[in-house]
């Protein structure tokens, strides 16, 4: 409503909404009252003297103590209030699970009732808006940043994940920033292509690979929609090889113990017979019973079944090392040497491994073989995707002005310590872990040799080829595990709030991209797009509405 008052026009509403304009003009009016009347004061200031009066009753009825009430009714309070808010809804409803229940009990809690509206509506209002303003954030970010963005090959981790819906989730390898998280009706190559294409739009990047499972519809929109390699991801290999193996060899275990138990109890009640038989005082009538034949075949029966779970304990070791020398195997460069491993060498260390998970899971039912079967059919693509990486490291290098001792450097050196730094992060064992860092060091240590191949370059000349090999090091991506994770964070959060809706979805992958910090102090914005980004903090900061007051006055505690 409007009110025409000493010929000038005043939107009280709007006085009434701001409850910052509101608090500064009431600590104003108390400093500089002095001899002036009410009347006088909200003239001069324009503001109805029934609203200066209603905000003066306000803050005297206000239940807390004289000294809360002096610092939260002040500007400085009035700006504590609006950051903690702002930081408790952001860190505990989109960084972290919590719901805005949570957030109003906090309030709560923190006695903060006398001041702010702790109301699950209230809040609820509270947290729509801070999802408006991320998702306005990033869009007005990622329109600033793509023009001075530079160009470059990148490689994709593709999945989809349920919530129920169907949700498309892709990552860039590298920055691990989110281009697509978006629900979908369906999962099928169309589907990927026009959502991949649509989030793409306008950045200057060209997808050379994707990293992904087996799923029809990925593996078709990558070959005939993006017109990219496919690298399999070795996780499903594994976890395929897992379903065949684990649980059967454990049974036959477990069968095999049973068996061995049943035959000892045998033995052991045969000698006991003997022994009852051979110590009677008075022997009985009638021929003796052959106790030794039957012992000696309880003997044999036992041994067999000894030999039979030794044999199941052997396959079960056998199976699980070679289920794990897979990913040791699969690389370009061996983790231990650093030498180079072609397609060739590959395949057949591969080979290798699937020939004794045959030969140990021989015994085994169709069934279980058919998970084996369908692990090994995927060895073609692992070849195919070092063959790829190799092909990619030739296309670079000769994109670039390189001398011949430069690109053997590069090659025998920089490449393979840069690729088993990688490696050694990812690596889990701590012994094998060490053995692959002191391996990249010494590979690194050319570059800092007085008397190396590099000696004679300048400092940025050798800054260039470690930017080179960096870049070569991480065309080789076997595993859309980032994604995975990503996937598990947002089946979490779908856990906590029941449903996750698409503004809310929008507004988590603005967070990670811009405010998630990992390598080097860094979110994924800036190592995608190569430049620096506003604090999307600070910009909640200055965007978010002042906390609303409580509705209800609250009488003077007695």
């Amino acid at each position: 409503m409007n009110l025409v008052y000493q010929e000038s026009t005043i939107d009280v509403s709007k006085i009434f909404r701001d409850r910052g304009e509101t608090t500064i003009k009431t600590c104003e009016f108390e400093a500089e009252i002095g001899n002036q009347s009410q009347r006088q004061w909200a003239i001069g200031n324009q503001i109805p003297r029934t609203t200066l009066q209603y905000w003066l009753e306000r803050k005297k009825n206000i239940d807390a103590s004289a000294e809360l009430i002096s610092f939260f009714e002040s500007p400085h309070g009035l700006a504590f209030l609006r950051r903690l808010i702002t930081a408790a809804h952001f860190e505990f409803t989109k960084v972290g699970v919590a719901s805005i229940h949570n957030v109003s009990n906090f309030l709560k809690a923190c006695g903060l009732e006398p001041f702010v509206a702790c109301s699950y509506p209230v809040q609820q209002r509270v947290s729509k808006k801070m999802d408006n303003e991320i998702n306005k954030f990033g869009k007005s970010e990622c329109d600033r940043l793509t023009p001075q963005m530079p160009s470059k090959s990148i490689t994709l981790m593709e999945d989809e994940t349920f919530h129920p819906e169907i949700c498309l989730v892709a990552m860039e390898a590298v920055s691990n920033y989110i281009i697509l998280e978006k629900y979908v009706s369906n999962r099928d190559g169309a589907t990927w292509n026009v959502s991949v294409e649509e989030a793409l739009y306008g950045l200057p990047v060209k997808v050379i690979q994707v990293a992904g499972d087996e799923g029809s519809g990925l593996v078709k929109h990558v070959k005939k929609g993006l017109n990219a390699h496919h690298s399999s991801d070795t996780f499903h290999v594994s976890q395929e090889i897992g379903k065949g193996t684990s649980g059967p060899l454990a049974s036959e275990i477990r069968r095999s113990e049973k068996v061995l138990l049943t035959t000892e109890k045998l033995l052991e009640k045969i000698i006991r017979k003997k022994q009852a038989y051979d110590n009677q005082a008075r022997r009985p009538r009638g021929r003796r019973p052959n106790f030794e034949q039957k012992i000696n075949v309880a003997e044999q029966e036992r041994k067999s079944a000894v030999d039979r779970l030794k044999q199941a304990l052997e396959n079960q070791e056998v199976a699980r090392s070679e289920r794990k020398k897979i990913g040791h195997v699969y690389h370009p460069y061996d983790p231990l040497t650093g030498k180079k491993q072609d397609a060739q060498t590959v395949e057949s260390l591969l080979g290798a491994c699937f020939s004794m998970i045959n030969k140990a899971t021989a015994c085994l039912s169709k069934k279980c073989r058919k998970h084996i079967d369908k692990a090994h059919r995927v060895v073609s693509n692992f070849v195919s995707t070092i063959a790829f990486f190799y092909a990619m490291v030739d296309q670079h290098l000769e994109n670039k002005d390189l001398t011949k001792t430069e690109r053997e450097v590069l090659q025998d050196n920089l490449i393979p310590g840069f690729y088993l730094g990688l490696v050694a992060k990812k690596e889990k064992d701590k012994i094998r872990k060490k053995l692959i860092q002191e391996k990249s060091i010494e590979l690194l240590s050319v570059t800092s040799q007085k008397d190396g191949p590099l000696a004679a370059l300048s400092p940025p000349m050798v800054d260039d080829l470690i930017k080179i090999a960096r870049e070569c090091a991480h065309f080789f991506q076997r595993s859309s595990s980032n994604v995975e994770g990503r996937n598990a964070q947002l089946s979490l959060r779908h856990h906590g709030i029941h449903r996750l809706s698409e503004r809310h979805l929008k507004a988590q992958t603005v967070i990670h991209n811009f405010h998630i910090k990992r390598d080097g102090n860094t979110t994924p914005a800036e190592r995608f797009f190569e430049a620096k980004h506003e604090n999307l903090f600070v910009h909640l900061l200055n965007n978010m509405d002042y906390p609303a007051r409580p509705s209800k006055r609250l009488s003077v505690a007695v």
